[in-house]
């Protein structure tokens, strides 16, 4: 990544943060049972047997209406593992988000106590958190790359879908040659399918 591309994206990171913090709580709560409800009733998710969803940070979407489904339809739910040092995540499937099955790690993200990964290859949908996308898939995270690296592991045929408030929809996010797209963009004000490959190249 050359430095424009890298101050571009610290810029849209600003820009973006700012317009998150600008929310009350009460708008993001409506905004993520929006968003989720709009998640639910899409085929790849019905059709879903095995599902990943992330842990929600602060102005991140609340997909605790998605797990609640997931959990009653019987499918697998699995959640991120961060192995910060190695800079690298697993999936762990979980019964639940309680807390005895779920801790805070040494960056203060929930994660599972225990648990063996989940093969990338098995998994049918991923729900993947950014700081802003585009209606091409693109999507801006925060930084370390973690998705990206995860993504790229799964299968052709899996979908990736990216959750998001409609604040985080941006005309274009700029990307470089290692990040990699979603496949649907879900917001609470609509669903952006953006078929594409996953990697940029």
């Amino acid at each position: 990544m050359n430095d424009e591309q890298s101050n571009n994206k610290a810029d849209v990171r600003g820009q973006v943060k700012a317009k998150l913090a600008a929310m009350t709580s009460q708008q993001q709560h409506d905004a993520s049972v929006a968003a989720c409800k709009r998640l639910i009733e899409l085929n790849p998710f019905q059709d879903a047997s095995i599902v990943m969803l992330y842990m929600p940070m602060a102005n991140e979407v609340d997909l605790t209406p998605v797990a609640i489904r997931c959990f009653q339809a019987g499918k697998t739910v699995c959640v991120p593992r961060v192995d910060w040092r190695r800079k690298d995540m697993d999936a762990v499937e979980v019964q639940s988000f309680d807390d005895h099955i779920m801790e805070l790690d040494e960056h203060g993200l929930r994660t599972p106590r225990d648990g063996a990964p989940m093969p990338s290859n098995l998994i049918d949908l991923v729900v993947v958190p950014g700081l802003a996308f585009d209606a091409h898939g693109h999507r801006l995270g925060r930084g370390g790359g973690y998705y990206d690296r995860f993504l790229s592991k799964l299968r052709r045929s899996a979908t990736s879908i990216g959750l998001a408030f409609e604040e985080q929809m941006i005309d274009q996010v700029p990307i470089n040659q290692d990040d990699v797209s979603v496949n649907i963009v879900v917001t609470d004000r609509r669903v952006t399918n953006a078929p594409r490959s996953r990697t940029v190249r």
